[in-house]
């Protein structure tokens, strides 16, 4: 991967590494940390998929002529 692309993902790369740190945490362990810990995996989750959805919608398209050629 190149340095530039990799300036641009940071911030995601680094939220990528946190949710998958907090789901191997919360399946390791027992009781109410599990809970809350799976809790704040969901939330963040969540959080992203709309934040998604919003990009998606606001992403200009190319739009192309309909003419005959």
């Amino acid at each position: 991967m190149q340095l530039r692309y990799l300036k641009v993902f940071k911030r995601k790369i680094l939220l990528l590494i946190l949710v998958i740190a907090l789901i191997v945490v919360s399946s390791v362990t027992k009781g109410k940390t599990s809970v809350v810990l799976s809790t704040i995996t969901g939330i963040i989750l969540i959080v992203t998929a709309i934040y998604y959805i919003v990009w998606i919608m606001r992403t200009p398209t190319k739009k192309e002529s309909d003419e005959a050629l």
